[in-house]
């Protein structure tokens, strides 16, 4: 028997799953952020770390496999947020390779969009968006070229994102105290989240650092209520978002090759839930602007995607119809 082990690291949280040949999951580890472009590779390599052993542990403590039964026959994938680039990747692998209890088979390091995409698609062409702390779009098209949009971190770009919309909520905050700005029901609920009477107060926890870019990218679920409750400077935040979320979809589109009619895309990350006025409002827009888009929410999650293409480098024969179905019942029993 030979394992894979697929790592899914981005802006807010890490997550590794250990599964064997045939797809079947064997234990699942999480730990903090590892975007090694927002915190620095030492803590990225710890969070990783953590992941890993906490998805072996399991694998002993539910089915009895142990570093020994890894040994010489475990192949990883590790997605992470941040390694867009050749040179990323090349400062990212050492890195990983430290974090692992033992030396793979091989190690594969690819950006998060490249495994979420294979986890939605089922390995197969089509377009992901991601936006949760931060924001990219990745496709892959019938002649297997591959290319990519935004995801250029929170000072150049990360338009969409959770934490755009929560930096947004912040200055539409100060803008009202200010007077310069509309009211606002992000006023109250924000002052009350973040523990401060006043909206000028709101400028230390953000300039002396208790308030980073995870906290700030989580403000933009209570943007989501409000826009959901009739608050106009809300909604205004959540077009805003779903316009620029559009512009990486189309720009994905437009420079890769389509021999099918209908283009599947889907949508995932911390923002992106089927039902919600962002999600509704993006579809709204592609129907208009890119009708032969159809958006979907993933076949599996990011993390599964990791095991995906960790099949890749394997001589299983276990066909590949029966492991992704062996991956799909996973999804739902933890869904």
């Amino acid at each position: 028997m030979r394992y894979i082990l697929g790592i899914d690291g981005g802006g807010s949280k890490t997550t590794a799953i250990l599964a064997d040949e045939r797809g079947k999951v064997l234990g699942e580890g999480r730990g903090e952020a590892s975007n090694y472009q927002t915190i620095g590779l030492e803590k990225a390599g710890k969070a990783i770390k953590s992941a890993v052993a906490a998805a072996i542990e399991k694998a002993g403590e539910n089915f009895s496999v142990s570093l020994e039964n890894l040994e010489g026959k475990l192949v990883v994938v590790a997605g992470l947020a941040g390694a867009d680039r050749p040179l990323d990747r090349e400062r990212l692998r050492p890195v990983v390779w430290n974090q692992l209890p033992i030396r793979p088979l091989q190690l594969r390091v690819e950006h998060d969009a490249r495994v979420a995409l294979a986890a939605a698609t089922g390995n197969k062409p089509g377009i992901i968006l991601i936006a949760g702390t931060g924001s990219i779009a990745f496709g892959i098209d019938d002649t297997g070229r591959g290319v990519r949009a935004g995801g250029w971190g929170p000072i150049l770009g990360d338009e969409g994102s959770g934490y755009s919309i929560g930096k947004a909520a912040l200055t539409a905050v100060l803008w009202e105290y200010d007077g310069r700005g509309k009211p606002t029901s992000l006023t109250d609920r924000i002052t009350s989240r973040l523990g401060v009477p006043r909206p000028d107060e709101i400028v230390s926890l953000v300039y002396q650092g208790p308030l980073q870019r995870p906290e700030i990218a989580k403000l933009a679920e209570i943007v989501l209520e409000e826009a959901a409750a009739g608050d106009e400077i809300s909604q205004h935040l959540i077009t805003d978002a779903a316009e620029h979320l559009v512009k990486l979809i189309s720009a994905v589109l437009t420079r890769l090759e389509w021999t099918q009619q209908s283009v599947p895309v889907a949508g995932t990350g911390g923002l992106l839930r089927p039902g919600n006025l962002l999600w509704k409002t993006i579809t709204e827009m592609l129907n208009h602007s890119h009708p032969q888009v159809s958006f979907t929410p993933p076949m599996l999650p990011p993390e599964l995607g990791a095991v995906l293409l960790g099949r890749e480098s394997l001589d299983t024969r276990t066909p590949y119809k029966e492991f992704l179905l062996n991956l799909s019942r996973y999804a739902r029993a933890t869904s």
